[in-house]
């Protein structure tokens, strides 16, 4: 391991000084697929915008090229982040286009504030090389419909993945004592993306060989389904902390398993415990790994301390917020079927937690396990933004099936700082996960640094 790890960081030093600097604008306009765009493709866009404007949600873009309307989409909430953007799925088709560079005209209404982006289409014959004859298939387990592209690692390994699948349905099916009507429809995308799971109307996951998060499928599907399991039972609202938390917990850990109570209790030691109200108000904006722990070991207390019938039943009939914080009707809710406020829950909570057994490895195993995903975040809002699960770019999988789109899950960023740096990565997810942590350590901190250096350029 140690020679790969030197020739990457002395790769990453050399090339550093040759990372450019990106223009900085009014108004920033990402373009879909990622990476270079090529004829053929039916090209998305994000307009995301300036600070100055986010509260604005009375305005819209429009995109017009060669005198035509393409498109247009009011600035609203996007991904789990909620950033403010105009999002426009798929209103350049360029198949009639011959290569070479093009300008689009972007206006802003109602004001007309107009603006020029310049886009390079690159000849079709130069397109990566599992595109040309990439398409979408399906086939058929007991539990779910799955769609993947073929040439990928998904279409060799669905065989496998289709077994796996079905075996945690069943799992969650039992743990939840509920069953579908329909199966569930997963779709294989060929790039990573936020963790690698996402659950809509369709269960998103990521699966590639060179996967730097390192999904363990069953874990990933186990999480998934019980998302989809748990949207099917209903309720007048579940917060989202409880909704992951819930993930977590049925799982029996997050990216692999894990002792909840006592990994939950090292945050204690770490002096990372946050409040729960405050995890409860603003879930996905605390730190993702602390949050999801936290949630999961609080309804594990819960169902030890009350049983499962009763804590479903305190969250199934937790009633959306009124003019109240989440926190405030969790509480509601817990005086309801406990009897106890929200306060006093996790006062109980925390003495569940101290007394829990934490050993060194643990503590170790937990602190690096913060310290990897938090760089893989990082990586991925600087260098893969595309990835980043607050504003993850995550297309409609039965649109793409219908429109033949297959270039949205299979291309990424390829620059040299994309492929070094997810070869760090992946080198030190492995060292994580087999305990080698002093190897981690230094592979984090060898990342971080030569991250410092090449973002701030």
């Amino acid at each position: 391991m140690r020679p790969l790890r030197n020739a990457l960081f002395i790769s990453i030093l050399l090339l550093a000084s040759c990372s450019p600097k990106r223009p900085v604008s009014q108004f920033t306009v990402v373009s879909h697929p990622d990476g270079p765009l090529f004829v053929g493709d039916q090209v998305s866009f994000e307009v995301l915008v300036p600070a100055t404007l986010s509260g604005d949600n009375n305005t819209s873009v429009e995109v017009t090229f060669a005198g035509q309307i393409l498109g247009s989409a009011p600035f609203a909430p996007y991904g789990i982040g909620g950033r403010s953007q105009a999002t426009l799925w798929w209103v350049w088709d360029t198949r009639d286009l011959n290569p070479g560079s093009y300008t689009l005209t972007f206006t802003r209404l109602p004001d007309h504030t107009t603006w020029t982006e310049t886009f390079e289409i690159h000849a079709a014959d130069h397109v990566p090389p599992l595109e040309p004859q990439a398409h979408w298939v399906s086939t058929e387990s007991v539990c779910c419909n799955l769609f993947y592209i073929s040439g990928t690692a998904a279409a060799r390994d669905i065989a496998t993945l289709s077994k796996e699948a079905d075996q945690e349905s069943t799992a969650v099916s039992a743990q939840m004592n509920t069953s579908l009507s329909q199966r569930i429809d997963i779709v294989f995308m060929s790039r990573v993306v936020g963790q690698g799971g996402f659950t809509l109307n369709s269960v998103y996951v990521s699966y590639l060989d060179d996967n730097y998060i390192g999904n363990d499928m069953p874990i990933l599907f186990h999480h998934e389904f019980v998302h989809y399991y748990d949207s099917t039972l209903g309720g007048d609202y579940r917060p989202s902390m409880l909704e992951e938390g819930l993930a977590v917990y049925l799982t029996g850990g997050h990216f692999k398993p894990e002792l909840l109570g006592p990994r939950a209790a090292a945050l204690l030691d770490l002096g990372w415990y946050i409040p729960l109200t405050t995890i409860t108000n603003d879930f996905y904006n605390q730190q993702h790994d602390i949050a999801y722990l936290e949630a999961a070991s609080l309804i594990k207390y819960l169902v030890e301390t009350y049983g499962w019938s009763s804590f479903n039943q305190f969250y199934r009939s937790i009633h959306a917020p009124s003019n109240q914080s989440v926190s405030a009707v969790m509480d509601t809710a817990l005086q309801e079927h406990f009897g106890k406020s929200f306060a006093e829950t996790e006062n109980a909570y925390l003495s569940y937690l101290h007394s829990q057994s934490v050993t060194a490895d643990i503590r170790t195993d937990l602190q690096l396990t913060v310290d990897f995903f938090d760089t893989v975040r990082r990586y991925q809002e600087k260098l893969d933004p595309s990835a980043y699960f607050l504003t993850a770019w995550l297309p409609d999988g039965s649109v793409m099936r219908q429109r033949g789109i297959v270039a949205d899950f299979l291309r990424r960023p390829e620059g040299w700082e994309n492929r070094l740096f997810e070869q760090l990565l992946i080198l030190s997810q492995k060292e994580l996960f087999t305990g080698e942590y002093k190897n981690t350590e230094r592979t984090l901190q060898w990342t971080n640094w030569l991250m410092d250096i090449i973002v701030q350029k």
